[in-house]
């Protein structure tokens, strides 16, 4: 079933307006939105993906803590009118930003990841831990 709703989602997101998107983060780095992915999780949420590619992140240590005022202002300013576009809200929206474009779960140990969680609420998103 997973594996069925990402494959749905992935087509039904293909075009999606914001794809290409640029904007430079509080932190400087420049990023682009690649796109949004559904993932029906173990537990029955479901969480939003969303996609994006920062190529000067490439070969930097830097945690999710790090980056935390630039995944907030992605999740407000891109997740969240992603969110509200899907016929059924996500319970969360995960921001991975990457050096390069990764399939999703699939290993990539040379390329650099930041993931960060956040929960809806009150049209906001809210920092949950993994």
């Amino acid at each position: 079933m997973r594996r069925a709703l990402l494959i749905f989602a992935v087509a039904a997101l293909a075009g999606c307006r914001d794809d290409g998107a640029t904007m430079t983060l509080p932190g400087g780095l420049e990023v682009e939105r690649a796109g949004t992915l559904l993932e029906e999780q173990p537990g029955g949420e479901t969480w939003m993906i969303l996609q994006v590619l920062a190529p000067g992140l490439a070969g930097q240590r830097i945690t999710a803590a790090d980056m935390a005022e630039d995944t907030v202002l992605l999740c407000t300013e891109w997740g969240l009118p992603a969110a509200q576009e899907q016929v059924t809200s996500p319970d969360q929206i995960v921001v991975q930003i990457m050096s390069e474009m990764v399939e999703r779960g699939t290993p990539a140990p040379d390329v650099t990841q930041v993931f960060a969680g956040y929960r809806l609420q009150d049209g906001a998103c809210i920092w949950e831990d993994f």
